[in-house]
Order: C-alpha cells, then sequence, then structure tokens
C-alpha cells in the first residue's frame, strides 16, 4: 500500500512537494507516468504491509499538511 498525496501534470511541482515531504521524514516519491499514459506525476509516500498502515500516514498527513491523501495499492 501506499499513500498518494497529490496527482500533478508538471515533474517538478511533483517534486518539490516530495521533497518537502521527504525533509519531514516521510517515505516520499514520485512515480512518474509509463510510456503512452497522460503525463501525470503521482506524489506518494510508502510503501505500508498493511491499509491500516497507511491509513495511519494519511490521517496524519492531512492533519499537519493539509493535503487530501488517499490510499492505493
Amino acid at each position: 500500500y501506499a499513500v498518494q498525496v497529490a496527482a500533478l501534470n508538471v515533474r517538478s511541482e511533483a517534486d518539490a512537494i516530495a521533497k518537502k515531504l521527504t525533509s519531514k521524514g516521510y517515505a516520499a516519491y514520485v512515480q512518474t507516468p509509463s510510456d503512452g499514459t497522460p503525463s501525470v506525476y503521482r506524489v506518494r509516500v510508502g510503501t505500508f504491509k498493511t491499509r491500516r498502515e497507511a491509513e495511519t500516514v494519511a490521517a496524519r498527513l492531512q492533519k499537519e499538511e493539509q493535503y487530501k491523501p488517499w490510499v492505493t495499492k
């Protein structure tokens, strides 16, 4: 499981969010789109073994960082 924080069309914006989260101790990364798909860069935190762990981090991100994250597999 992973927590998706944002989906952006601009790589540099996605990188900036991931960098900010990493500096705060989150295991953030940018998932780049595969070839032939629209260029949406997903900023995610994780991975987690259980959905519960991911939901705990998602709740913390929403509370502390004002994101609207969701859990993805």
